[in-house]
């Protein structure tokens, strides 16, 4: 094998290695993804205890319970997925998005006003899996 192969075939190692690298950034970004779902979860599980332990008033709108099970369920399945993109990054990932979609706009149907509630941070967390699905999609070429 000569100089010139030997380089070429390295420089194909550096490569497959420096992709590996980001499907497994976005594996571990739909890891994290669960993780904050499950700290956002906290809210109306505070929310939930005050009703019913404190007995305060309850809130117009979208029951806490069904906001509490809603996001709990999101960060149950995320957690779930984040270990599938092990196996298949990109279909974990387009799942991950399409259920983080449908959660939050089914949320946000029921009460227009979760939406704007961490608005910030729900974008960054699609913005994040988004990530997550394109780094997925390129294992599917040729490494």
């Amino acid at each position: 094998m000569n100089t010139t192969e030997f380089l070429q075939d390295l420089r194909r190692a550096q490569r497959r290695a420096a992709q590996e690298q980001q499907i497994l950034s976005g594996q571990d970004f739909i890891l994290m993804a669960g993780l904050v779902q499950l700290v956002s979860a906290l809210q109306p599980l505070f929310l939930l205890v005050n009703q019913r332990v404190l007995g305060s008033t309850t809130r117009p709108g979208l029951g806490t319970e069904t906001q509490l099970v809603a996001e709990l369920s999101l960060a149950g399945l995320l957690a779930l997925l984040g270990w599938w993109a092990h196996y298949a990054p990109f279909r974990a990932a387009a799942t991950s998005v399409a259920a983080f979609i449908l959660v939050h706009g089914g949320l946000g149907l029921l009460q227009p006003s979760s939406l704007l509630s961490g608005a910030i941070v729900k974008s960054l967390m699609l913005v994040g899996l988004l990530h997550a699905a394109r780094t997925g999609y390129q294992r599917h070429r040729a490494l």
